[in-house]
């Protein structure tokens, strides 16, 4: 019997994050660390924080670790003691559309190996057709590692999609320019 992918669930504050710090930092790498819990063989992301990396470029992140311990520290101490959120691993951005790379998969089986959780790592690589690659790590018996791709469910749009174009929208001789004015709610508008 095939067990399902496991699932990294990103949950909207922390999709904003990615997604924000991302957009600011193109075309350089970004990246930090991600908060939530574990529920079976899945991880679940409530929240991402952003780590500043020294010498990010077009290719390469490196997070601060110190910044990180500090950033996590804070980010724990403002939990209430029954609270399961706690560190379930990485993130970061690829400017072009990719998933983890030989380097990515090496740091993460290092990180496994240290960790007695599972440890997720998501790469955000806007404009691909799927933005989001997830691989899930974990030290089994005996120090052996493994690593699986994940399956990453982004939370749920929010906002419903837009349906087709009001007819007279597009003429068939030429582009149109359309121009919405928004109001303001003056008398001037």
């Amino acid at each position: 019997m095939t067990r399902p992918a496991p699932r990294i669930e990103l949950r909207q504050a922390a999709y904003e994050v990615i997604a924000t710090a991302t957009a600011q930092q193109l075309p350089r790498e970004t990246g930090g660390i991600l908060l939530g819990y574990q529920e079976d063989a899945n991880v679940v992301v409530t929240h991402a924080l952003v780590v500043d990396g020294q010498g990010a470029s077009t290719h390469r992140y490196v997070r601060d670790d110190v910044k990180a311990n500090t950033l996590l520290a804070e980010f724990l101490a403002q939990r209430a003691d029954d609270d399961p959120t706690g560190y379930v691993g990485e993130w970061h951005s690829h400017p072009a559309p990719s998933g983890p790379s030989p380097t990515d998969l090496a740091a993460m089986r290092a990180m496994a190996r240290e960790h007695d959780g599972p440890i997720a790592l998501l790469v955000h690589a806007p404009g691909g057709t799927g933005p989001f690659s997830g691989l899930i790590t974990r030290r089994q018996r005996w120090g052996r590692v493994t690593g699986k791709a994940a399956t990453v469910l982004p939370p749920p749009q929010r906002f419903k999609a837009l349906g087709p174009l009001p007819e007279g929208a597009v003429r068939p001789d030429g582009a149109v320019f359309i121009s919405y004015r928004q109001s303001d709610g003056s008398p001037q508008a």
